[in-house]
């Protein structure tokens, strides 16, 4: 799955909407392939993705890159083995994450492919600690929810990176009917 399929998969899933949102994907040990800045996910073009180094210098296109850029290229350079990297901004996962609430494992595919889903701190959109603070939370996992912010995930390839998204959105709901009948009940 390239990043405009991938783009118009998390759009059409209601994971981003609007400008929200950015996916990137590793091309080599020294570049990868975001989306730019101000772009709709569930529009992209070509024109709307931007190559950079591990610096964050563009190398090829027209655009800024997104300003989560750190954020990935800090997970790129932690996590040798990523490929991608997926940020949304899904309205259940969200609320939890605004909320500094972690997702709990709800069903198997959840407990196989999430585990609990941890809260990183909150650090300033688009800044250097936001991307430490997300680094380390995600350590050992493939998905961490952003204070107040929004999701992030990621894997071997774009496909399974949009995959766990999806998941973790799921997840949440699945934890907010949970609660809400577990209150309901008592």
């Amino acid at each position: 799955m390239n990043l405009i399929e991938a783009g118009k998969r998390i759009y059409d899933k209601n994971l981003v909407v609007g400008t929200s949102g950015n996916i990137s994907c590793k091309l080599d040990e020294g570049r990868i392939l975001i989306t730019a800045a101000g772009t709709c996910l569930g529009n992209l073009t070509d024109g709307d993705l931007v190559v950079v180094n591990l610096k964050g210098k563009v190398v090829k296109g027209h655009k800024n890159p997104s300003s989560e850029m750190q954020m990935h290229l800090k997970i790129y350079d932690t996590y040798r083995n990523i490929k991608a990297v997926i940020h949304t901004h899904s309205p259940y996962a969200s609320a939890f994450a605004y909320l500094a609430k972690p997702l709990k494992t709800v069903n198997p595919e959840s407990e196989m492919l999430l585990g609990e889903v941890a809260v990183s701190p909150y650090r300033p959109q688009g800044s250097v600690g936001l991307a430490e603070v997300v680094c380390e939370t995600i350590k050992g996992r493939n998905a961490v929810l952003m204070e107040k912010h929004g999701v992030v995930t990621i894997g071997k390839n774009t496909a399974r990176a949009v995959e766990l998204a999806e998941l973790v959105e799921e997840t949440a709901k699945i934890n907010y009917l949970v609660e809400m009948l577990g209150q309901a009940k008592s």
